[in-house]
């Protein structure tokens, strides 16, 4: 296998600890100043002084000596947040407070969260002495020596507008969180099991468990015959980058927004993930080598997934046949609009973009004339649409023309699809918010190896999947349409010339059966036509190749 890496990512957007920070100041109170000289009175203006509400933290460490940290209080009315320096005092307003703190003692961490009122001079203290050990086990416990275990815990506030929390690791040390019966707070930890490889026959565990409360014993041994099996696999061939990465991450949850990375290899693997029961996703992150020998993230899937206890799931990532996505055009308010960014998605997720970074032309044709072309002159900024306010009703025909554009970056050698194209034929009116009644046509062949490769002289099945996605909001995605006709081609030459293949439906499937050379790679080219005359046609260069 090749070089292997484990790494760790930073959670999901939320609110950081800190964050939102508003300063705001009580009323004022309107004293009169009396001196002790003779009597003077004073004027009307003299400026109001404000009153005072102080909240002085004190942190204490497993040895019970004063530590000074960052923490966090959170306004259980406003949720307005404030950073709270330990053992010193700190002006809030008035109210009722969660404070968040995390403690380290050597290379332990204690997690620990207080309510508090402020109100006047008010003092809270977080003892760290006060802390539970935590500790998550298998059982059976896993048998393989190689991997590597880590535990993440967090302690969050608990709100329906937003949630604060404090979160800690076992990553050099042991973990420790301070019971607290609140229902104010939700508690989550989640422990891995990573060997960083996905050698085959590799196993990962990833288990997470949740309480509304801190609870006074936060360890759990959880049994492996409540976890489900999630089979991944993981190619090679149509990506940029050199090296993928795999991770899993606990989503939609009161509390645990925790990111854990598997492992990251620059070789295809298979590798299955033991996972408990509860809504997860498992991000996939691809990067590439830069010629200044730096490395850049170049791609992601997110792949969210309802797991539940006893099931199987599979999960492919960088198959062949990288084309445009299901997002097809759409007038909105009376204005065709289309994106020019995404021509490179994977055929298992072809809802958006994979990987980034290409050079593509766009024209529109209405009444034999070219009325508006867009080109992306790939790494820009922002994405590149073509938008042509709808003049006429009538027949529109949309071609876009990609290839793949990193200068950065050093294609790996043979690399799949760098180019494609597409051209949808469909009616458009003005005044309208409607998707395009044609469809997205994702190519997905099978029986290929892990570097995306049919065997020579063999035949291949490629599934034809429609797709009708809509990216703009105010559209109505309407009634699919029927589909009257599909035809396929292959091309052996890197599209200098086309055959034409048999398509039928197996399995209920629309499938092209395509009969492989003995080298190279193939190219496929499909168009699905729909029975008001309307089209969509698909190019994909280099779509798989021959081993």
């Amino acid at each position: 296998m090749g070089i292997v890496e484990l790494f760790s990512l930073p959670s999901r957007a939320r609110p950081a600890l800190g964050s939102s920070f508003r300063s705001r100041r009580s009323a004022a109170s309107k004293l009169l100043a009396v001196a002790l000289v003779p009597a003077i009175v004073l004027g009307a203006g003299v400026p109001a002084v404000a009153a005072s509400n102080t909240l002085t933290l004190t942190t204490l460490d497993r040895n019970g000596k004063k530590v000074t940290v960052n923490a966090t209080a959170v306004n259980l009315a406003t949720n307005s947040s404030y950073k709270v320096k330990s053992n010193k005092p700190k002006k809030l307003p008035k109210g009722n407070y969660s404070v968040l703190a995390s403690i380290k003692t050597g290379a332990t961490v204690t997690l620990g969260a207080r309510t508090v009122k402020v109100s006047g001079a008010s003092k809270t203290t977080v003892d760290a002495r006060k802390g539970k050990k935590v500790t998550i086990g298998l059982s059976p416990a896993p048998t393989s020596v190689a991997l590597y275990a880590q535990t993440t815990v967090e302690i969050c506030t608990r709100s329906d507008s937003a949630s604060y929390s404090v979160e800690g690791s076992d990553f050099n040390g042991t973990l420790y969180v301070i019971p607290n019966s609140s229902k104010k707070y939700a508690f989550a930890a989640m422990r891995t099991w990573a060997d960083g490889s996905g050698y085959p026959g590799s196993t990962q565990y990833a288990v997470m468990y949740a309480t509304t409360g801190v609870p006074s014993k936060p360890s759990r041994t959880i049994k492996q015959s409540s976890l489900a099996t999630v089979n991944v696999t993981s190619r090679r061939g149509p990506s940029a980058g050199d090296h993928s990465s795999l991770a899993v991450q606990p989503i939609d949850r009161p509390c645990g927004d925790m990111y854990h990375g598997l492992l990251n290899n620059n070789e295809p693997y298979r590798t299955k993930i033991k996972v408990s029961a509860g809504k997860w996703d498992f991000p996939v992150h691809s990067s590439g080598s830069a010629k200044d020998g730096s490395s850049y993230n170049i791609g992601h899937y997110y792949s969210p997934r309802k797991i539940v206890a006893g099931k199987s799931y599979s999960l492919n990532f960088f198959r062949s046949a990288w084309g445009p996505s299901a997002y097809v055009p759409a007038t909105v308010y009376g204005r065709i609009n289309y994106s020019l960014n995404e021509m490179f998605a994977d055929p298992g997720y072809p809802r958006g973009n994979v990987e980034g970074g290409d050079k593509a032309t766009a024209t529109l044709i209405f009444g034999g004339k070219t009325v508006k072309t867009v080109k992306d002159r790939g790494w820009e900024p922002e994405s590149t649409d073509l938008s042509y306010k709808v003049k006429k009703a009538g027949w529109y025909k949309l071609t876009n023309t990609a290839s793949r554009y990193y200068p950065e970056i050093t294609f790996p050698a043979g690399m799949l699809s760098p180019k494609t194209s597409v051209t949808y034929k469909f009616k458009a009116k003005p005044n309208t918010s409607v998707v395009a009644p044609v469809y997205g046509v994702a190519m997905l062949p099978a029986g290929l190896d892990l570097y995306n490769r049919a065997k020579p002289g063999s035949t291949t099945n490629v599934e034809l999947k429609l797709n009708r996605s809509k990216m703009y909001a105010d559209t109505k995605l309407g009634t699919s349409p029927k589909v009257k006709s599909i035809g396929a081609k292959a091309s052996f030459d890197g599209g200098k010339t086309w055959r034409s293949v048999k398509v039928k439906k197996i399995n209920g499937k629309w499938t092209a059966i395509v009969g492989n050379p003995a080298s190279g790679a193939v190219s496929l080219r499909v168009r699905v036509t729909v029975t008001n005359g309307g089209y969509t046609d698909v190019t994909i260069i280099r779509a798989y190749a021959i081993g």
